[in-house]
């Protein structure tokens, strides 16, 4: 009985040693993600958005813009679109671009405006001057008619 005790708590001090051990190398990472700067949601939207600052940075730096937009209310008898256009001012000046677009007449997701396969938004990396707005504005063309879409964006510095 005395043995079999002693083998028991030897086996119990090994489990209890090995269980809280482990390498170096099996830590857990923790991911750390570039913080968010500003963010919104504009559902329902039925009117064009001249320019609108989402940003004003105070440092020159990085900046991812992921940006979505879907239409959620088609007006079929429109051969109209809309477009998201984005502002910013880097090293060289001002600049801009034309990001998604979409057609009126269909229900869809916008189309990134150099990949129109309706796979979603574009997530695009800019440098931004500080001081200098980054900014988005939706425009439709041929309007208006009596769609509507949404859009969502999220802006995060990444250096």
């Amino acid at each position: 009985m005395c043995k079999t005790l002693t083998v028991a708590a030897l086996l119990l001090a090994a489990f209890a040693f090995t269980s809280g051990s482990r390498s170096a190398d099996a830590s857990p990472v923790t991911p750390v993600s570039p913080p968010i700067v500003a963010k919104g949601k504009l559902l329902n939207q039925n009117n064009t958005i001249p320019s609108t600052t989402i940003f004003t940075p105070t440092q020159t730096g990085l900046y991812r813009l992921s940006i979505y937009a879907t239409v959620v209310k088609p007006d079929p008898s429109s051969q109209s679109s809309w477009n998201v256009d984005v502002s910013w001012t880097d090293d060289a000046g001002p600049q801009g671009q034309t990001v998604l677009y979409g057609l009126d007449f269909l229900a869809s997701a916008f189309y990134p405006d150099n990949a129109p396969t309706g796979l979603g938004g574009p997530a695009m990396v800019v440098e931004a001057r500080a001081g200098q707005p980054i900014a988005y504005s939706v425009t439709q063309p041929e309007g208006p008619d009596n769609s509507a879409y949404s859009l969502y964006y999220t802006l995060e510095r990444l250096e």
